[in-house]
């Protein structure tokens, strides 16, 4: 068997890997909640082969497929959690939403689990075709959308054994992920009050000196936040919304008042910092106002540690296998569903390619200029920048070299996390991008399994890269200063 076959096996299963897609779009469930989802994989996983442990780290929809023994370990990481609130009737230019459910895959986790499933099935028919040694597995990761589940998975041991991780996720163009993204983790910071609301020292005129008041504290904390601010690391900037305002009655003193913040920074050491910070900037505003504060943590996200070997090793076979084939129907189906978006996004699409290529952007600008459809593989390149918004997929990257692709599954400009994106989920040409990501995965980790060379500089990079560097997962974590309730 060599690496054309591998192509033609995925060829020869895509009716299955798109039903299985397709399946998942379907189910469209959220994050911890994916219990059919996983069940289709594990399915079709067991039936090729793989011996399938459920229920791992600790969640319930996470698993881990294996076939095969000894080195090398190559890994599959595959996703397929849904967004809420983004419910979505397929190909349709407007928003409709579905009956059967209030969710949507508006980032396209349906294909993303399925192609590393297919590429997982073909790098073991590889192997075993071939009598060589070697161990595939899936890791079948719950709850990237917020919940954290591959930093679960790795506080939990389960990539230490793995040679290195192979993954991707469908966008609007071709290229490798060789950037970095933003470490992240959101807090949820409540105030409490004291038990007595007050209202008996209102009515009696007495109300001066009464402390405890939970609105107070919140707003002292506002405040601080604004001065904390200028001590955060340059690259940090976050996002708030009050969850509860506490004077719904505008009577009694507040006992309970609450924000919602999502932080971002360029590493988790500056996350932990900026999260330290911006905790005593709460705990001073419950001193001064007489409160007591509480603040959970999620489950967060550290940055990339990229592994730019395997990244071209994996370009070279994106390369080898092209972008999806497109047809006369690909291309009136790209031209009906682009004029579900606004004109502005193709501005949005070429800022962010200036920033990510820069002199390598124009000559792909042109290419793609007023294209409903991005059909070009961008060039290999080291980039060293952080890209807006994080995934956990960067905690697996601290345990093993780790490398990603995109491909081309939705027509260009389409913004992720959007109803646009849902609708076009189950069209060929998301269909048609999710196998052009089965093959490049699946050759990727065929050549680490026969090229000890590459496999020998890959672990060397990452050796390298890692030496000095502690990581420490960010974990969901209460912590409080005397809550009375």
């Amino acid at each position: 068997m060599k690496k054309q076959d591998v192509i033609k096996f995925l060829e020869e299963h895509r009716d299955e890997y798109i039903q299985a897609a397709t399946k998942i779009w379907g189910f469209a469930e959220l994050a911890f909640q994916e219990k059919r989802s996983a069940a289709c994989l594990m399915e079709i996983l067991k039936k090729n082969g793989f011996q399938v442990k459920a229920n791992v780290a600790g969640c319930e929809t996470a698993f881990v497929a294996v076939w095969g023994q000894g080195d090398p370990v190559i890994g599959y990481m595959g996703e397929y959690d849904a967004l809420p609130d983004l419910s979505q009737k397929a190909d349709v230019t407007e928003r409709i939403a579905r009956e059967e459910s209030t969710n949507g895959h508006g980032c396209g986790h349906h294909v993303l689990g399925t192609a590393a499933m297919a590429a997982a099935i073909a790098n073991k028919q590889y192997l075993q075709t071939n009598g060589l040694p070697g161990t595939i597995k899936f890791y079948g990761c719950p709850a990237e959308e917020g919940g954290g589940g591959k930093v679960l998975m790795a506080n939990a041991g389960l990539f230490d054994d793995c040679t290195a991780a192979i993954s991707w996720h469908p966008t609007d163009d071709n290229g490798i992920w060789s950037i970095n993204f933003f470490s992240i983790q959101t807090v949820d910071i409540e105030f409490f009050g004291k038990n007595d609301d007050g209202l008996a020292a209102r009515q009696t005129g007495k109300s001066a000196g009464i402390g405890g008041n939970a609105r107070e504290a919140l707003e002292a904390f506002c405040f601080g936040l604004e001065f904390a601010r200028k001590n955060l690391h340059p690259s940090v900037y976050f996002r708030s919304r009050i969850t509860d305002t506490g004077d719904v009655d505008m009577i009694r003193i507040p006992r309970h008042t609450s924000m919602h913040l999502r932080v971002y920074g360029n590493t988790q050491a500056i996350m932990r910092d900026s999260m330290e910070k911006i905790y005593q900037a709460a705990h001073g505003a419950a001193l001064m106002t007489g409160c007591s504060v509480r603040a959970s943590y999620d489950t967060g996200y550290s940055e990339m540690l990229p592994n730019h070997t395997l990244e071209k090793i994996m370009h070279d076979q994106f390369e080898l296998v092209g972008t999806v084939p497109m047809t006369e129907d690909d291309w009136a189906y790209a031209e009906r569903m682009h004029q579900a978006l606004p004109e502005e996004n193709e501005k949005e699409t070429f800022k962010l390619m200036r920033f990510l290529y820069e002199e390598q952007a124009e000559p792909i600008i042109e290419q793609v200029r007023g294209k409903p459809y991005n059909d070009v593989l961008y060039p290999f390149r080291k980039i060293h920048k952080h890209k807006p918004g994080g995934t956990d997929i960067c905690d697996v990257s601290w345990i093993t070299p780790t490398t990603q692709c995109v491909t081309a599954c939705y027509l260009k400009d389409t913004p992720g996390h959007s109803w646009q994106e849902v609708s076009q989920g189950l069209g060929d040409i998301c269909m048609k991008g999710m196998l052009v990501a089965a093959k490049v995965m699946a050759l990727t980790g065929v050549e680490l399994c026969v090229n000890p060379e590459a496999r020998g500089a890959v672990r060397n990079e990452f050796k390298t890269a890692r030496a000095g560097k502690a990581y420490e997962p960010l974990l969901a974590h209460v912590r409080e200063d005397g809550v009375n309730t």
